[in-house]
């Protein structure tokens, strides 16, 4: 019996790409396996919905998802991966920019052993420069506070095993965030880089505020260690302004002079430390956020209808 290769794709507003890129997914797919491709619509306001529905009606293998409004890319990858049955699951974008010729090669790396292959961006000639500039150090920030479980240049566009497909499907996150969660299972990881293509058609929906959001949810979901930061911050600004107290109380016996001359210094001193305090404030709240929302149980999405599914 031929295995199954299952390939997810969220959409939103790729009413132009979908029946571009779907024949070259399945064209690329080695014909020694049978396969499945989940379209995710992720509350589109063009013609997604159409265009799946019409791929969908001539072709039993092709599925899709309806969102009943957009929750978000993340969201959408996890519903496609709570539908899929296929031995190796491979996630990609619908616009062209993640190459399906790529596919062949992830599955070289599956059937060689590797329950996760990721992909990890050479560079991104499309995009502007302040922006991949910010990407950059991003991701360097990322790869710093979560130790290397998260790719500098990583993205969506992976293949998982059936085993970690349904460890991450099991997961009771409702702020889940993928590209980390992949990395907690991983056994054998595998890396693959690609040079990202030009998008095919419209412009991303993936705002600065969407990447500042999934920036921050990453690196809070796996690692304290911006709080252990602030710990040690604070108790070195107290060591260091106790020993400055003290020699300023000596300075003043001893020669009749204080260190700090004067009210504004004090008021300088105390306007940085108060900043700092905020600073962590802020972080000790970002925590709080994510916990929040985790506990009220919220279901992270809401499926309006679907296709060639149960």
């Amino acid at each position: 019996m031929k295995k199954t290769v299952s390939v997810i794709l969220p959409c939103h507003n790729e009413a132009k790409n979908i029946s571009l890129i779907v024949p070259e997914i399945i064209k690329n797919i080695p014909p020694k396996y049978t396969y499945e491709v989940i379209l995710i619509d992720d509350g589109s306001i063009d013609n997604t919905r159409l265009e799946i529905f019409k791929l969908t009606q001539k072709n039993q293998k092709i599925k899709g998802i309806i969102f009943n409004r957009n929750f978000g890319h993340q969201a959408a990858i996890l519903a496609g991966l709570r539908q899929a049955s296929g031995d190796a699951v491979i996630s990609m974008d619908a616009d062209f920019q993640h190459p399906p010729k790529l596919l062949p090669k992830f599955i070289q790396k599956w059937e060689a052993g590797h329950d996760l292959v990721r992909s990890q961006k050479i560079t991104d000639k499309h995009l502007p420069l302040l922006k991949l500039i910010v990407r950059q150090i991003g991701y360097h920030i990322w790869n710093f506070i979560t130790d290397g479980a998260l790719l500098p240049g990583g993205s969506d566009f992976r293949l998982i095993s059936k085993t970690i497909r349904e460890y991450l499907s099991s997961s009771p996150e409702s702020q889940i965030f993928l590209r980390g969660n992949v990395t907690l299972a991983a056994g054998n990881p595998a890396v693959v880089k690609y040079q990202v293509n030009k998008r095919k058609f419209g412009k991303s929906s993936y705002t600065a505020k969407m990447f500042l959001n999934m920036f921050i949810n990453g690196f809070i979901s796996f690692s304290n260690k911006p709080l252990r930061i602030a710990s040690i911050s604070g108790g070195f600004l107290f060591f260091t302004v106790t020993l400055f107290i003290i020699g300023d109380i000596i300075r003043a016996i001893l020669v009749g002079e204080r260190i700090i001359q004067g009210w504004i210094t004090g008021m300088v001193v105390t306007i940085v430390l108060n900043a700092v305090i905020m600073i962590y404030l802020g972080i000790l709240g970002e925590y709080i956020i994510v916990i929040f929302k985790e506990v009220k149980k919220r279901p992270p999405y809401l499926i309006s209808s679907v296709y060639n599914l149960k």
